[in-house]
């Protein structure tokens, strides 16, 4: 069933809990989103992780750069990738897309996802904030709620203007960062990029993650 929420009334629901609240704390709202079609990665048995990854193909390195221009970082060449064009299914007020590649083990999952507000709908940092918890509660928890599954184990500012969540699913037994900032003039673009792996994921794989992470970049 389609959700008919809007990012402008999630705004205002968190400026309405945060003057509630005097302002302390941190806003967040427990909605049922649609979900993005990707799945939490896939356990890793740690004896078998070596001998896939020597059989496995270099294809080389390939750098993706979002169909917008909007971002662009470095992967091995042999990731699955997919694009989803969401429409106005996660919020009726905004046009979204994702792009997801996942490691050829399915240990772990890189997704960037890409925002556009309507006309009049603006977000500002510190709903932005706000944003990304609610789209981590309802995409990457394995609950699909905000009911405490996604804990997030660090927030950090970035020297780009973003913002840094490192974070774990407590039921999922997987972990991941998302960065996500506002882009434009006129507030309207939104982007989230979280890259999330099994919590036995195997180290060569994490590397993979932290080179893509070193190579992000603004075309």
């Amino acid at each position: 069933m389609k959700s008919y929420r809007t990012l402008f009334g999630l705004m205002a629901l968190l400026l309405a809990v945060s003057l509630a609240c005097g302002g302390s704390g941190t806003p967040t709202a427990n909605p049922t989103l649609p979900p993005v079609p990707t799945n939490p990665p896939a356990q890793v048995d740690q004896g078998q992780t070596q001998d896939q990854g020597q059989q496995q193909p270099s294809n080389g390195i390939v750098t993706f750069v979002d169909q917008n221009n909007l971002l662009a970082f470095d992967l091995p060449g042999d990731w699955t990738y997919e694009h989803t064009d969401h429409g106005d299914a996660i919020y009726i007020d905004v046009q979204a897309y994702t792009d997801t590649f996942t490691s050829p083990d399915e240990s772990a999952i890189i997704e960037s996802l890409v925002m556009f507000a309507d006309q009049g709908v603006k977000v500002n940092n510190s709903t932005s904030q706000a944003v990304a918890l609610d789209i981590l509660n309802t995409y990457y928890s394995s609950t699909g709620t905000n009911n405490g599954d996604i804990r997030i184990s660090s927030d950090q500012i970035m020297q780009d203007g973003s913002e840094r969540f490192e974070w774990t699913s407590k039921g999922g037994d997987y972990s991941g960062v998302s960065f996500f900032e506002v882009r434009g003039d006129d507030k309207r673009t939104w982007l989230m990029w979280t890259a999330w792996w099994s919590n036995s994921v195997d180290q060569s794989v994490l590397d993979i993650v932290d080179s893509a992470i070193s190579t992000y970049t603004i075309p």
